[in-house]
């Protein structure tokens, strides 16, 4: 098979269209193509089989590019998970709270279980956010712990994308744990740059 061949197997719809089509643009076509590896059967795996799949990918892709551009791959990745429908519902959480602390209240029960997710203001710059479970469709059901914390940056600009969308300011999110790398749950540091 040829490498046309082999680019046009590769999915160009949905979450793992989006993945295929930034690692495309960031990497040359044979790059891509062990990246992507297999995923012209992602959508008929199951869930378990799709976080196995992601964890190779990762693994690949690291191996391939390097920590740094895996890294941005997964940002962009983040930046476009956190669409227009998120970033209006941050807007609209804050504008309807009298302050940060009410916010991160309402924030921490909007369409989630009881102690699914819990947002605390530290100090006035600093918000801990603490996921109580994996909240990605495409990898929570991973019975495997990733090697690396690679994935979960696709969170922590998801996380950049919303926090700004609420303060219409600059922040600066820095995962401290992942459930993927064997925590008891995803924690993020999310600072307002001021």
């Amino acid at each position: 098979m040829n490498i046309k061949e082999e680019l046009q197997k590769i999915p160009n719809t949905g979450r793992i269209g989006r993945f295929a089509k930034v690692v495309k643009s960031k990497t040359s076509e044979e790059t891509a193509i062990r990246i992507m590896e297999n995923s012209e059967e992602y959508n008929k795996l199951k869930p378990v089989e799709k976080a196995d799949w992601w964890n190779n990918a990762i693994q690949t892709m690291e191996n391939e590019l390097g920590k740094e551009l895996s890294v941005e791959i997964m940002e962009i990745c983040g930046s476009k998970c956190c669409g227009k429908g998120q970033r209006k519902t941050a807007k609209k959480l804050m504008d309807e709270s009298s302050s940060i602390d009410e916010f991160l209240e309402k924030l921490s029960n909007y369409e989630v279980k009881e102690d699914e997710l819990e947002y605390r203001q530290i100090n006035k710059n600093i918000i801990i956010g603490k996921h109580n479970r994996c909240f990605c469709g495409q990898v929570k059901k991973s019975d495997k712990l990733f090697k690396s914390n690679t994935y979960c940056q696709c969170s922590v600009e998801f996380n950049k994308q919303f926090f700004e969308a609420a303060f219409e300011k600059p922040v600066k999110v820095e995962l401290l744990r992942s459930i993927l790398n064997g925590d008891e749950f995803c924690e993020f540091k999310i600072e307002i740059i001021v």
